[in-house]
């Protein structure tokens, strides 16, 4: 088969495999077939424009390539088969990803729950995966309530304001604080929203300019 022959049953098979949600093949094959397309025609930014598929998606699958050589088996084995759950497993080491696999595999944990272990293993550094992953599944039933808010240009400790937002509700009531591209995102859980609100309330200030002074600090 020539290059070119193999080129297009490639693209037709990627389109096939992104684009349906019962796929034919499993993501270690999807990430290999990526990768030959970008090395044939020279950027992930072609195959993108190619197969109609965004480069963060397609940095999705090729998440697969991050995972410890034991999950990337399950992965090949279709034993783990979701794109969010492998994306979100990259974070972590090949110690924690075996951890998480196992309970993916028996349906204890979801995408949404490793989304909400990496921020939290950051926040709580001292305890181990299991304990994590203990706290996600008690609290999973717990409200979480989202602020999105403007990070000025002149702050540059991002850290120091998540400080300051723990100060105010307590360490544990925060589920996730993170920066990008200037847009904070602090996600808390119901008892986090109430301690927030009550201390916006004491200075007389909406939750909005409460979060602007808290920034200005």
């Amino acid at each position: 088969m020539n290059r070119e022959n193999k080129r297009e049953i490639i693209i037709a098979q990627l389109i096939a495999n992104t684009r349906r949600k019962k796929r034919p093949n499993n993501l270690i094959q999807i990430a290999g077939e990526i990768r030959w397309l970008e090395n044939d025609l020279g950027s992930l930014k072609a195959v993108s424009e190619t197969i109609g598929i965004s480069t963060d998606m397609l940095g999705q699958f090729l998440s697969v390539e991050r995972l410890c050589p034991e999950v990337q088996k399950l992965v090949e084995e279709r034993k783990i088969d979701l794109v969010n759950v492998v994306h979100y497993m990259r974070n972590f080491d090949a110690k924690a990803q075996r951890v998480i696999a196992g309970e993916v595999i028996a349906g204890r944990l979801s995408g949404n729950d490793i989304r909400v272990l990496a921020p939290l293993r950051k926040s709580l550094p001292d305890l181990t995966i299991k304990q994590l992953i203990s706290r996600v599944e008690k609290s999973r039933n717990i409200r979480v309530y989202v602020a999105y808010f403007l990070i000025p240009q002149r702050l540059k400790d991002t850290e120091r304001l998540k400080r300051r937002f723990e100060k105010i509700v307590g360490k544990t009531e925060i589920v996730s604080f993170s920066v990008k591209n200037r847009i904070g995102t602090l996600e808390l859980t119901t008892i986090g929203r109430k301690k927030i609100r009550k201390a916006a309330k004491e200075r007389n200030l909406s939750l909005r300019k409460f979060i602007d002074m808290i920034m200005q600090e």
